[in-house]
């Protein structure tokens, strides 16, 4: 029995150890990336809440905080990339002018609380103005007809008589006084077309500048363009201060 020698415990393996710093390391990162979504996701419900009554609609709009990780920009209180997509702005706040749908982009945005106050470096973005709307504000039928152009139904008064006129055009922009009106004008009154200088002239008489004033947290429109679904409206702001 003394020739027998009970085994030796050997020391772990290396192998072994270095399993499990991995396995530790990997959980650890696992739960920094769970834990930064999270945040992430509490942080754009949030925010939704926060816009919603300022851009007046009646359901949230989809935010997405974008940029990784998300908690390094809380800390700084600086987010780099906010976008959200909104549908029916302006009709639960009785803004100056409603649209029907908006996808913006918020470049350097800093809060302190949560999006209810926001400073934002530059903002972009296109919006739709559907020809319900617009009909509202030109005072006549306004709808899509081709090639870029619209088309309103308008009654207007000849020689002491009530008569139907036609008018026709391309959207323009007045970027100073953020104002549409039509160019490229053609109109026919009891089916008669009038000349190019006349209708300029009868243009100016029948639709007054339609207000593009009102757009989201500020923002200006930059260019407009007519489309079946409506006319769609490029958006811009620098240096925005939004408040409650």
């Amino acid at each position: 029995m003394n020739g027998l020698r009970r085994p030796r415990l050997g020391r772990a393996s290396p192998l072994v150890a270095v399993l499990i710093i991995v396995l530790a390391v990997a959980l650890f990162g696992a739960a920094l990336y769970f834990g930064d979504r999270f945040a992430q996701h509490r942080a754009e419900q949030r925010a939704a809440a926060a816009l919603q009554p300022r851009l007046g609609t009646p359901q949230p709009p989809h935010v997405d905080i974008e940029g990784f990780p998300f908690l390094t920009q809380v800390a700084s209180r600086s987010i780099d990339r906010v976008h959200i997509v909104a549908d029916q702005l302006g009709t639960t706040n009785e803004a100056l002018l409603t649209l029907a749908h908006a996808d913006l982009v918020l470049i350097d945005v800093t809060t302190n609380d949560w999006f209810k106050t926001m400073k934002i470096s530059h903002a972009e973005g296109t919006a739709l103005l559907d020809y319900g709307k617009l009909s509202s504000l030109a005072k006549a039928p306004m709808t899509y007809s081709s090639d870029g152009r619209v088309e309103l139904v308008m009654k207007t008064t000849v020689l002491r008589r009530e008569v139907e006129a036609v008018v026709s055009g391309t959207p323009r922009l007045n970027a100073k006084e953020q104002t549409m009106t039509l160019s490229d004008a053609r109109i026919s009154v009891a089916g008669v077309n009038l000349p190019e200088f006349t209708s300029q002239a009868l243009l100016a008489a029948l639709l007054n500048p339609i207000p593009l004033k009102g757009m989201p947290l500020g923002m200006t429109v930059t260019r407009i363009t007519a489309a079946e679904d409506g006319v769609h409206v490029d958006l811009v702001g620098d240096n925005l201060d939004v408040t409650s």
